[in-house]
């Protein structure tokens, strides 16, 4: 491509010299042809001018007389005899003619060019001469002014002599050196000249031809030169990629042996720093929280003891193998060297999902592993540090992570402990109650507790939240606040919820058959329980098992997990509307509702949360949010209720606010069945 461009420029180039040379020679031509005519023109019209001149003087030396004998004699006649003679003998190609201004015949009278170029003369005195061309024609025109030798013929009649005076009736009165006529010599392009033109074309044609034949001739050999520089290249290029495949290739696996354990193919301790680095900084960049776990295997030199290395390697990339199988593909697992393996998690959202990762490698780690006809088990010790809480300094994580793991192997291996302690006893408990949650169904540990809600002005009784408690074996009651959580990260909050819907539907039922008047049942729902595809049927099951009614029953969600997918909660919530029963926001307030979504949401009620309650009316700020809220549901035509009310004045500033619906201790608190039937019917 390149010696193409080359090509076309010197091409170029070429061109323009060759066309300039031509132009040069062709200007050349005609400033030659125009010279020659020009010199040929000048000398005829000396030849004429002297001829004239002559004859002119011997009339008048001597005295001839003109007559019909001797007009023939006279310049202007014999001129033209001349002329029409010497024009026969070059076929016409030269005119010679003298005219007058005024003329006296017709041979003497000028036509409209002559004309022209006398009136030319006589603006321009001081022109002697003119050359013109006018197509394939030149003309060379002279004036011919009076000279004192012409006055005597043309001057004065009293002047002129005899013979003149008696031949013309008029003389002219021309003045000393007036123009009296004009000389005109007419020349045509002559053969010669064609000849010059037919030989500068030919030679211009044979120059463009071997111009031609010159550029296809260099074009061929530039297309050889090319297609073998191509070739080359390409080999060249061919080669290099070669050279560069293998030393990339010889790079990588060097690298690869550099910073990978040659065993597992796991990243070794010299790329655990670096990843380890990196991950403080990125963290410490997005401000978000990282693990690091070091993983020591439980009792493996027994294995290598007993069995042989080979045996223990094969362990080794079993374990690396499960390992990798329970992390993230942005989390690094690597092998320090021996058993002890690292994690480091990154972009941590939840400090329990450190312990939730650590009870899965304990689980994953203590399923046998079968090599070469023998059933092994082992188990590990793990240790855990965490940024930014335990130290910012990479080499300080590792070393707190180790001395973790040393502290899980004191507590008996098997296990894990965090670097703080108080971090490995909220994890301890959190695995104790997961574990408890999965039995607390079967064993029907969980027990349903009500709280009254009340009419402020008239104290009386209109619903009843129904709030679940878990009678733990070990731990005694737990509260919904510590548990509630983990069984939504874990999906037992769908089964639960419906254990307490069920529940809670039948003893209301029961109530009212009784005669008795507990207002309408509020029951939480999730939204993994809405968004479950049986939960419609499942309600009206258990609506109908008990002969429940719809206007009993309200259900209570909570603004931020509406916010989270208002589109799909919209339809869910106006099919639950549909039925009859009613939609109540909780915890209105907290969770950054959407106006337009809640102005499309089926709702029925607004509940002030608690936190708001909690500082009326002596905190200005929560004065302005539950006035706020009030005059919000107003405003769209819902009903309210303020949970969480625990004196008389908060009870009097919600009543003057507008609402009169309270929920808390100041009424009661939460009770068991048959101890709120006493306390309220």
């Amino acid at each position: 491509m390149r010696n193409m461009k080359f090509f076309m420029i010197f091409a170029l180039l070429l061109f323009v010299a060759i066309g300039y040379k031509t132009y040069e020679e062709y200007h050349r031509i005609k400033d030659t042809q125009k010279l020659i005519v020009l010199n040929e023109s000048q000398s005829l019209a000396e030849f004429i001018s002297a001829f004239r001149q002559t004859y002119q003087d011997f009339f008048l030396l001597y005295h001839i007389e003109v007559d019909e004998k001797t007009i023939n004699l006279l310049p202007i006649k014999s001129i033209s005899e001349i002329s029409n003679r010497f024009s026969s003998s070059v076929q016409g190609d030269v005119v010679i003619r003298t005219v007058s201004d005024r003329p006296r015949n017709a041979d003497n009278k000028a036509n409209d060019f002559e004309l022209e170029m006398i009136q030319y003369f006589k603006k321009n005195p001081e022109e002697t001469d003119k050359f013109i061309q006018k197509e394939d024609v030149y003309y060379y025109t002279k004036p011919l002014l009076i000279q004192q030798s012409c006055l005597r013929c043309h001057g004065k009649r009293e002047d002129a002599i005899p013979s003149i005076r008696d031949k013309y009736e008029n003389a002219y009165d021309y003045k000393l050196g007036e123009i009296r006529g004009l000389l005109n010599i007419k020349i045509k392009e002559r053969d010669f000249f064609a000849a010059m033109y037919y030989d500068f074309t030919e030679t211009l044609i044979s120059a463009i031809l071997l111009y031609i034949v010159f550029l296809i001739i260099i074009y061929i050999l530039i297309q050889k030169m090319r297609a073998k520089e191509e070739q080359y290249t390409k080999k060249l290029e061919t080669d290099i990629a070669t050279k560069i495949y293998e030393i990339k290739k010889q790079k990588d696996i060097l690298y690869d042996q550099a910073h990978h354990d040659a065993l597992t193919g796991l990243p070794n301790r010299v790329l655990f720093n670096d990843r380890l680095s990196h991950g403080i900084e990125k963290a410490k960049r997005h401000k978000v929280k990282l693990a690091l776990f070091f993983i020591d295997l439980d009792h493996f030199k027994q294995i290598n003891d007993s069995l042989g290395h080979q045996v223990g390697d094969r362990v080794l990339v079993v374990v690396a193998e499960r390992l990798k199988a329970k992390i993230r593909k942005e989390d690094t697992l690597a092998r320090l060297g021996g058993d002890e393996f690292t994690i480091i998690i990154e972009d941590l959202k939840e400090i329990q999902d450190v312990s939730l990762l650590a009870q899965k490698i304990l689980d994953v780690l203590m399923q046998p592993i079968h090599i070469e006809g023998h059933t092994l088990y082992i188990s590990c010790s793990i240790g855990i540090s965490l940024y930014p809480q335990d130290d910012i300094d990479a080499n300080n994580l590792l070393k707190y992570a180790d001395a973790a793991m040393y502290k899980a192997k004191e507590e008996g291996r098997n296990n894990f402990q965090f670097y703080s302690s108080e971090m490995t006893a909220l994890a301890l408990e959190r695995i104790i109650m997961e574990a408890g949650l999965r039995q607390a169904l079967e064993n029907e540990e969980f027990v349903l507790y009500y709280q009254a809600q009340v009419n402020a002005d008239s104290e009386k009784l209109i619903g009843m939240e129904a709030l679940i408690r878990w009678e733990h074996p070990v731990m005694g009651l737990v509260s919904a606040m510590k548990f509630i959580a983990l069984t939504e990260e874990t999906g037992l909050i769908v089964e639960i919820d419906r254990w307490v819907m069920k529940t809670a539907m039948k003893q209301i039922s029961k109530w009212y058959q009784e005669g008795l008047e507990p207002g309408t049942l509020a029951l939480n729902l999730s939204m993994r329980q809405l968004k479950s595809d049986d939960f419609i049927r499942i309600l009206q099951e258990n609506m109908i098992a008990v002969d429940f009614k719809p206007e009993w029953l309200e259900f209570e969600i909570t603004e931020g997990q509406v916010m989270k997918k208002p589109e799909e909660a919209i339809i869910k919530l106006e099919q639950i509307s549909n039925m009859g029963i009613k939609i109540v926001i909780d915890d209105f307030g907290t969770g950054y509702s959407s106006l337009a979504y809640l102005k499309r949401l089926p709702v029925d009620k607004l509940k002030i949360d608690r936190s708001f309650v909690k500082g009326v009316p002596d905190d200005k700020e929560d004065v302005a949010i539950v006035k706020a809220i009030i005059a919000l549901a107003k405003s769209l035509d819902l009903d309210l209720i303020a949970e969480g009310v625990e004196t008389e004045a908060q009870k009097e500033f919600l009543v003057d606010s507008g609402c009169t619906n309270i929920q808390g201790y100041y009424n009661c608190k939460p009770m068991p069945a048959d101890e709120i039937a006493k306390k309220c019917f």
